[in-house]
This record gives C-alpha cells, structure tokens and sequence, in this order.
C-alpha cells in the first residue's frame, strides 16, 4: 500500500545534465540515501494535443532509500524542471 504526499524535497549529488536519480535526498528534515533504483519512466505533455497539456514533462523515480538510524522504504520522487517532489512512500 502507498501513501501520497507531493511535498517538496532537497536532493543531492547528481548529474544536472542527464535524467539521473539522485544519490541522496532530504525529507521533513531527515536524510536519506538512494541505495537501489527499482524504475525510471517519463511522463511527457500530450503529443497529440500539440503539446498543450495540463501535464508537463516530467521524470520519475522509485528508490529503495535508507535514513539512518535504521529506516528504510521506498519512495517515488518526481523531477519536474529544477525542483523535486516526494510524490509517495510504499509500506
């Protein structure tokens, strides 16, 4: 079962210039480290409305990720331009 939370993250340590999931983001304070990536996909405008769609292009990611001490889940985080979002948590 997951839970939605589209609330905004920092991430860190990743490349810029490709799609590339993130080594390391923080959480209502707390730390967490990517330790596996389970999927990747991208969600573009839609094409056959000439691009004017309500949704824009964005990348997702699932992670497996841990905080210490001892916490780990996983999370779906989405990429839209330079900001993040944490968009659920599986349990």
């Amino acid at each position: 079962m997951s839970k939605r939370y589209r609330e905004a993250i920092e991430v860190g340590e990743r490349d810029p210039a490709a799609p590339s999931p993130p080594v390391r983001f923080t959480w209502r304070g707390r730390r967490y480290e990517v330790v596996a990536v389970l999927g990747h996909w991208r969600e573009d405008a839609a094409w056959w409305a000439g691009g004017a769609s309500a949704v824009p292009q964005r990348d997702l990611w699932r992670v497996e990720a841990r905080a210490h001490p001892q916490r780990s889940g996983v999370f779906e985080l989405v990429q839209q331009g330079e900001g993040w979002l944490l968009d659920r948590v599986w349990d």
